[in-house]
């Protein structure tokens, strides 16, 4: 029987070293044989303007949805190529220009991560037609795990990021253009602003998903560590900047705001095929519906992003996951959010102070009084390879050396202490310049409000060190200080020492070891005391260089000939969880390389010839079905439909350069 027993477990080790070894070959094969594509330039002067009269505020949205087909960030090898939408992707810019004459640009995107790539193009770009320098612009992100891939500045991400690997420089230039064109916008739409900060406390919304990493900080006995504990550890502010204009009669109105709260951008699970906003979808158009509903005469824009959300997942209830736990979870912080923006109408200021702070550091480089300990280079964690909790991957997850919780006892004294290595030594093939390694910190001040920036998720308590930090530097004062994970690129994970003692998921991700955070509250100290010094903290190389291996997955549009028609009558699906009730209708239409996702697509009318629904809310889907590559079908659906009794609905799809609209029977 013992015999028999070892045997087995002979098997199994050997088949664990197969599968590692096939594993190591597929993800091991773009480095030695893809082509290697340069992003090279030289960050320029913006324009210089003369102070305005009064402080100014502008805004500007535009859709970033890719293609069908494209490759997606956030579940690594379980996300399936995009099949098409359920909420679009947008790019949110913020202009803000102070009483002084200081410019800053803020920009939301709804994006797995930042890239210190686009923010070094998309500089470089505006600064011809803007007076925004490099250092007073940050991309900010949502952090769904449903966005497109292949346009970060690392080779580790754009490969293990995503489900296909590489770097696309076509997806690259779609989302450069983009969001270049969405900060010029609201440069060029600045006119005289209003401004307020509020923070208010959400509960009951997000849960820690490694609660026992995080029960590690304080010595919490087992016994006490459970779901309602799992509960409270959790950052629950949500900080809103609140931004009103002045319209050509005088008068100042509501126009947009830009929220922080963390929360993961995971509430739609992995192998979801459609492009989706997640939980963010719902907080930034519901605010925006109710900021319109004012009457205001501006377009309203609501930008949310995300604070320190690394332990913090959605609270979806069981077998609520995917939609039906995005709607609801989003609608909710909405309804907070927009309780927080009403509440902020009374303390509308024409004051505006800003203050940049940007320091561009290359870890590789430091000093060992730079590096507050930080690893000499990165290093990945067995636990990584389970997924986090809520996302475990069978029966990877549940292996001995790659489960988590499942430090090393021995040989713990180099840098990177308990972590299993991932692959062992074979880790150190990857030189470490094709793990990320340019980091951009910031500290951006905005009134009362102080927003630090940082390429890491961010736990819980990794966080309120880091506010910790900054706040000693500050003056006395009532201060809102927020931190961003994931701004301008992706670093991993930081976690506290006790967190990453225990190697949960975080842990394991934390590629430059258990001393991360203190390189960073180290960092953001001197960046905050050299800011209040000195009024700006410009730190950024001119000239930026990025060597990346590349394929194009973005497909080539070719052309078509043919007919749009609808295939079937309307049909009603009730919707059983985690699915909402909706109508579908399927079509044939020109292939996925022609339907472009980026403009207006879909609606729903009425009998009444009022259009109820469109492709700009959270309730119309377009889903590829299958491509014969001369015409392919799609499935349309509109769900949660509010049907009148005695109204009669169309889907319709819209006209395109020569290909005329769609029009489905009415149901």
């Amino acid at each position: 029987m013992a015999r028999s027993r070892s045997r087995r477990w002979r098997y199994l080790f050997l088949l664990i070293l197969v599968g590692a070894g096939v594993a190591l070959y597929i993800e091991s094969r773009p480095f030695v044989s893809y082509p290697s594509h340069a992003l090279a330039g030289q960050l320029q002067a913006p324009l210089l303007l003369p102070p305005p009269a009064q402080a100014e505020a502008g805004m500007a949205v535009i859709d970033i949805t890719p293609p069908i087909g494209m490759p997606k960030f956030g579940y690594s090898a379980w996300a399936k190529d995009s099949d098409g939408f359920r909420t679009r992707l947008k790019a949110r810019a913020f202009y803000l220009r102070g009483n002084d004459g200081e410019p800053m640009a803020l920009v939301q995107l709804d994006l797995g991560s930042g890239s210190l790539a686009l923010h070094h193009v998309i500089a470089e770009r505006i600064a011809a037609r803007t007076d925004i320098p490099a250092h007073a612009l940050t991309l900010l992100v949502t952090h769904t795990h449903t966005g497109p891939a292949n346009f970060l500045d690392s080779d580790f991400y754009n490969v293990f990021g995503a489900n296909r690997p590489g770097f696309d420089p076509v997806m690259f230039e779609f989302l450069a253009s983009r969001i270049s064109d969405a900060v010029i916008e609201a440069f060029e739409q600045r006119r005289p602003a209003r401004f307020a900060s509020g923070q208010v406390p959400v509960w009951g919304l997000t849960r820690n998903r490694s609660v026992e990493a995080w029960a590690n900080n304080f010595d919490i006995p087992a016994d006490q560590i459970d779901e309602a504990l799992a509960f409270r550890a959790v950052n629950p502010q949500m900080t809103m900047l609140r931004i009103d204009l002045q319209h050509d009669d005088g008068n100042f109105y509501p126009a947009g705001a830009l929220t922080a709260f963390s929360i993961h951008g995971t509430s739609i699970p992995a192998f979801t095929a459609p492009y989706h906003a997640d939980v963010w979808a719902w907080l930034a158009r519901d605010v925006e519906a109710a900021i319109t509903a004012t009457g205001t005469p501006f377009h309203a824009i609501h930008g949310p992003f995300q604070g320190t959300h690394a332990d913090n997942n959605p609270a979806w209830h069981l077998g609520e996951r995917g939609d039906i736990a995005s709607r609801r979870i989003g609608k909710a912080l909405a309804s907070e959010a927009i309780n927080l923006w009403q509440s902020l109408g009374a303390n509308l200021n024409s004051e505006l102070t800003l203050q940049s702070g940007s320091r561009l550091l290359n870890v590789l480089e430091l000093n060992d009084n730079a590096r507050f300990g930080l690893c000499e280079r990165a290093i990945v964690g067995a636990a990584t390879a389970g997924a986090a909790n809520g996302d475990e991957v069978f029966p990877i997850a549940w292996l001995p050396y790659l489960q988590e919780g499942w430090p090393r006892s021995a040989f713990t004294d180099g840098c990177h202490g308990v972590k299993q290595w991932m692959l062992s030594k074979l880790q150190l093939l990857l030189p470490a310049d094709r793990y990320p390694h340019r980091a951009l910190l910031q500290v951006l001040r905005i009134n009362d409000l102080v927003l630090v920036t940082a390429p890491w998720e961010v736990t819980l308590e990794s966080g309120n060190a880091i506010r910790k930090e900054v706040q000693a530097q500050l003056p006395d004062g009532d201060w809102l200080v927020e931190i961003s994970s994931l701004a301008n690129g992706m670093f991993g994970y930081v976690t506290t020492p006790a967190e990453y003692a225990l190697q949960y998921y975080e842990g394991g991700h934390t590629i430059y070891g258990p001393q991360t955070l203190s390189f960073l509250r180290g960092q953001f100290a001197q960046l905050s005391a050299e800011l209040i010094a000195d009024g700006t903290v410009s730190d950024i190389p001119a000239e930026y260089r990025f060597d990346l291996v590349s394929r194009q997955f973005w497909p080539e549009p070719g052309s078509w000939r043919a007919e749009r028609s609808v295939i079937d009558k309307p049909r009603f699906v009730r919707g059983e969880l985690p699915l909402e009730p909706y109508w579908t209708v399927t079509i044939r239409a020109e292939p996925p390389a022609l339907m472009v996702l980026h403009e207006p697509l879909l609606y729903v009318e009425n009998d009444a010839g009022d259009i109820v629904a469109s492709d700009e809310g959270t309730d119309l889907q377009i889903r590829l079905l299958e491509d014969d590559g001369d015409s392919a079908r799609y499935e349309l659906r509109w769900f949660n439909p509010a049907l009148g009794a005695d109204q009669r609905h169309r889907l319709i799809v819209r006209s395109r350069d020569d290909i005329p609209a769609l029009v489905s029977d009415w149901f």
